[in-house]
């Protein structure tokens, strides 16, 4: 299925880590209404954070495309909006929405790492990272592959689920802008400069793009040169989808550190610790980048998480 523009819950694909960071999850932290984000552990259901989901009356969206939980795979990085019971380890989903972090072509693979390089950014796998139609050892230079996870705090993207992609209609990246020209319209994801010079800009604040912002990159080639020539950018708004007051349960790895109160998961999620919040495995001194962890809590109007518990994973 090819990237697509425009849907639900694109936060999926910022609210990611590896697999084996969620796979540590045994659910109980929240119940309600609530946010899910995680990869799918489970299937039958899905499981998702130590909660399994009923999809029977879930509206499915993939890629921006209407799916079915039939389309759902495990390591896709999902949000799933629904209710979860009392037990805190079942529940109901309303919604599930999932994208790709990538689209694009394989340039170099190192086996005995775990990592390979496409378009022009480091990609991470573990043992737990889900490969579909090819396998590390077999990935080649080439390959066009789609890729679910997340961005940590040294732009790396830790892969919970690669494809090996035989059709596509589109090539895209999603990441956080750096070193921006206003000038030359060029920015950076790591090595990749990306010229939005002609490109159709969506979602982006009155003031512009500039300098970390999260946004996803679409083009029609490959990029050559560590050069891709967008033809859409797209920002990604924070919990697309999301309302005030639902609870949420978003794992991942600290890509920012504002304050001693304050810190984001996964380039876009602000969590804020308030009086009362409690820490497992740590205490918030240990909030620091690339600390892997989970914010449970409330979803504030300000588009802050106000966490009630921190794990460190």
């Amino acid at each position: 299925m090819g990237a697509k523009l425009g849907h639900f819950a694109k936060l999926a694909v910022a609210l990611a880590t590896a697999v084996t960071v969620w796979a540590c999850a045994s659910g109980g932290g929240i119940t309600g209404t609530s946010i899910v984000v995680g990869p799918i552990s489970g299937l039958g259901s899905i499981v998702v954070n130590g909660i399994d989901f009923d999809t029977t009356n879930a509206e499915v969206t993939v890629d921006g495309d209407p799916a079915t939980a039939a389309d759902l795979e495990l390591g896709m990085i999902v949000v799933v909006r629904g209710k979860i019971h009392g037990d805190g380890v079942t529940g109901e989903a309303e919604r599930i929405g999932s994208d790709h972090l990538l689209f694009g072509p394989v340039e170099a693979v190192n086996v005995g790492d775990g990592t390979f390089v496409a378009m022009s950014q480091l990609v991470i796998t573990d043992t737990a990272t889900v490969f579909d139609g090819v396998t590390l050892d077999t990935l080649v230079a080439g390959d066009v592959v789609g890729i679910f996870g997340g961005v940590d705090a040294d732009g790396s993207i830790r892969a919970t689920r690669v494809e090996k992609q035989d059709e596509f209609d589109a090539f895209e990246l999603t990441g956080v802008i750096t070193s921006f020209d206003a000038t030359a319209q060029t920015f950076r994801f790591g090595l990749l400069t990306i010229d939005f010079s002609a490109a159709i800009i969506e979602g982006a604040p009155a003031s512009g793009l500039a300098d970390g912002l999260f946004v996803e990159a679409e083009t029609d080639q490959a990029p050559v040169d560590d050069v891709l020539t967008a033809i859409s950018i797209e920002v990604q708004a924070p919990r697309l989808g999301f309302e005030p007051g639902d609870k949420a349960e978003v794992q991942g790895f600290v890509t920012s550190v504002a304050s001693a109160t304050e810190f984001v998961l996964n380039a876009t999620e602000r969590v804020r610790i308030k009086d009362g919040t409690t820490f497992k495995n740590g205490t918030r001194d240990d909030i620091v980048l690339n600390a892997r962890l989970e914010a449970s809590g409330d979803l504030r109007a300000d588009a802050t998480l106000a966490a009630t518990a921190v794990e460190f994973l």
